[in-house]
């Protein structure tokens, strides 16, 4: 922040401290120069001294009645003084000196408030800092998150394919499935045909083998018989 920036803080803080000095000294009033005065117990000269004020000195003002005043001292002493000899400007030694003191709380303030706006601005450029950063790491994030989404994108129809796939396979594995059936119950009828065929086979083989047989032994008794009237004719 620079000091322009700071120029209507400070005027304001001044404007408020000269306002505050201003107002108090309006509660208080002083002695004034070149006089010396007495207080009285009560509001008249016939009422006993009780103390004599110098030029200069500072009292509280409680309450007023004609020409009358009634005043606290700084000690708490309280009497009446002719208002008259009471000023609401102080000495102008002690203005001095009260101007000089509030010079200094306005050089300690004016310190006091260039550190803190120092101070402030660098929490302010550590929070830009922090933010900027922050603001990095989310961008950061969010890019990764991007790229995580468009592989899930990827991968989700990467297994819709799949499964596609499986349920074309399962539909064929079950149409294969069902061909082997078809073909194992046709093994089976082809073997119980063939088995009977085989048999079948075995009795032609037979029945020709018991008739060949039958005739050889036919030719033979045929023959034993044609031998044996061959030889009873000669």
């Amino acid at each position: 922040m620079s000091y322009k920036d700071q120029f209507p803080v400070i005027s304001l803080i001044v404007f408020l401290a000269l306002f505050t000095a201003v107002s108090g000294w309006a509660e208080n009033l002083y002695v004034k120069p070149s006089s010396e005065i007495t207080m009285r117990r009560g509001k008249g000269t016939d009422f006993k001294i009780i103390a004599v004020l110098k030029d200069g000195t500072p009292v509280e003002m409680l309450a007023e009645s004609d020409e009358w005043a009634q005043v606290r001292l700084e000690s708490g002493k309280e009497g009446w003084v002719l208002r008259r000899f009471l000023s609401e400007s102080p000495p102008l030694g002690q203005q001095v000196e009260l101007l000089q003191r509030e010079k200094e709380v306005l050089a300690d303030t004016t310190q006091s408030l260039n550190s803190r706006v120092a101070q402030l601005s660098a929490e302010k450029d550590e929070i830009e800092r922090r933010l900027s950063d922050e603001k990095a790491e989310v961008e950061r994030e969010l890019n990764q998150c991007v790229v995580e989404r468009t592989t899930v994108n990827e991968d989700f129809l990467n297994l819709q394919e799949d499964t596609a796939d499986v349920i074309q396979t399962k539909t064929d594995l079950d149409a294969a499935r069902t061909k082997v059936e078809d073909l194992e119950r046709q093994v089976t009828t082809l073997q119980k045909e063939n088995d009977r065929l085989g048999k079948t086979e075995t009795l032609k083989w037979f029945l020709a083998g018991g008739g060949v047989f039958f005739l050889g032994w036919l030719i033979g008794m045929i023959s034993r018989k044609s031998r044996k009237k061959r030889s009873s004719l000669l």
